[in-house]
């Protein structure tokens, strides 16, 4: 049984003539009642009473007429969704990020892509650099915000945003608290708090290759796994930390943060998906981020910190 069987059906239900029902169809009335004539063969009942002056439902054609109607009813919408779909205009969408760098523009980008795309369903996922390569793999997530990846995914395509500078995190109680900006060897003596290395290998190893630059190796003495634990364990006067500039966004009273002088090379913010990801809505909301590029750099770029 195809669709076309259905819609013939159906056309000869709804007008009870078969002469007009071919007309509606652009097909001969033979032809008409041959496709018929297979259908009730196939459903193995006669689906309609028809002789020289009049044609109606049997009573197992009124059921059938109901079911066929919805039937194609369905298949219309399906048809319709699929086209939706293809053009980007309706599907799921799933968005990994991390706070402190998105703050500043990924707010206004999701409200801008739902305004542009109604029938999105978007998800927004929190995630590490570390959770997001796995949500990659899993295919969790379809786009991510993230740090630059660890060699080894030739799988996954980048572009970067922006680059952040560096500072460092002391508590107020610190002694370099009311410095207005400071060299990196001034916390070679101090313990360091930094993100766990697994979390997000890039951040981590790029700060110790700054301080050993500068000529010391940094006590590590917490690696903690979130970045506002980070700033809760500095707060708490168990270490400093050195962190891309963003992390101001997360607004912990009990911290300073301090320019570094001489700079840090910057810290790459990046956008990063599936290289033969062929979704619209993929395609779609990177064509946002791309139109909105100057707004996000900016707001990755903000004045110097006095």
């Amino acid at each position: 049984m195809e669709l076309r069987h259905l819609s013939y059906f159906v056309a000869v239900a709804t007008q009870l003539n078969f002469t007009r029902a071919a007309d509606s169809l652009l097909v001969s009335q033979s032809a008409l009642s041959k496709q018929i004539a297979d259908l009730e063969r196939e459903v193995g009942t006669p689906l309609l009473e028809r002789n020289k002056r009049v044609v109606r439902l049997t009573p197992a054609g009124r059921v059938f007429f109901e079911d066929a109607q919805v039937i194609l009813e369905r298949a219309d919408a399906a048809k319709e969704r699929a086209t939706r779909v293809a053009r980007g205009e309706e599907g799921e969408l799933s968005i990994g990020f991390f706070s402190a760098p998105v703050i500043g523009f990924l707010p206004d980008l999701i409200r801008e892509y739902r305004t542009e795309h109604p029938q999105v369903k978007l998800h927004m996922k929190e995630l590490t650099p570390d959770k997001q390569l796995t949500a990659f793999a899993k295919e969790d997530i379809d786009v991510g915000f993230t740090r630059p990846l660890p060699p080894g995914y030739p799988e996954l395509s980048t572009e970067t945003l922006f680059h952040e500078r560096w500072v460092a995190v002391v508590s107020k109680s610190h002694c370099l608290a009311g410095r207005r900006r400071i060299r990196l060897s001034d916390l070679a003596c101090d313990s360091f708090v930094l993100l766990e290395r697994r979390v997000a290998i890039g951040l981590h190893d790029h700060v110790i290759s700054a301080c050993q630059k500068d000529g010391f190796s940094p006590a590590v003495t917490q690696t903690p796994e979130l970045m506002t634990t980070v700033l809760t364990l500095v707060a708490a006067e168990q270490g400093v930390s050195v962190v891309p500039e963003g992390v101001r966004n997360l607004q912990n009273q009990q911290v300073v943060f301090l320019p570094i002088s001489p700079g840090l090379d910057p810290f790459p913010l990046i956008i990063c998906w599936r290289t033969r990801d062929t979704s619209p809505l993929t395609e779609a909301f990177r064509k946002l981020v791309c139109r909105r590029m100057s707004q996000i750099v900016k707001s990755g770029s903000p004045d110097e910190v006095d």
